[in-house]
């Protein structure tokens, strides 16, 4: 599984450069598409849904917002919590961003019958919800 990890992100990074879609690479991406789905959450909630720690997400959305990509602003409903949303910046991206995970699904599921694909997903994701039972 970690050699699969590794050579998909190299490969997802390679269809996103030949894109001109470089800012979405690696955790950035993976923060940017969470946001794209419900934007203006909080740290926590990023966390959970891009499955990296805090003190890993909070050096990357520094660097999200000093590249004008996202904003943090206090909750108007709890003081203590700040949320993460985005700016409108990563919205040049959004007309190919479909292609471009269109193109990486080919290269995954290359030969892989529409069941095969089907019963594969389905067992990833008892593997993911084992793992988080773990965690």
């Amino acid at each position: 599984m970690s050699q699969v990890h590794q050579v998909c992100g190299r490969v997802w990074n390679k269809i996103l450069r030949e894109n001109d879609m470089s800012d979405l690479e690696g955790a950035r991406g993976r923060i940017i598409f969470a946001l794209w789905g419900n934007d203006g959450v909080p740290i926590k909630t990023l966390c959970e849904k891009t499955s990296l720690d805090k003190s890993t997400l909070t050096g990357i959305i520094a660097r999200l917002e000093r590249d004008g990509y996202i904003e943090r602003k206090p909750s108007e409903t709890d003081k203590r919590s700040t949320l993460i949303s985005l700016t409108g910046k990563e919205q040049g991206f959004a007309k190919d961003v479909q292609k471009v995970s269109n193109r990486m699904n080919k290269i995954f599921y290359k030969g892989f019958t529409d069941e095969e694909i089907t019963q594969f997903d389905s067992m990833l994701e008892r593997i993911l919800a084992n793992c988080k039972e773990a965690e």
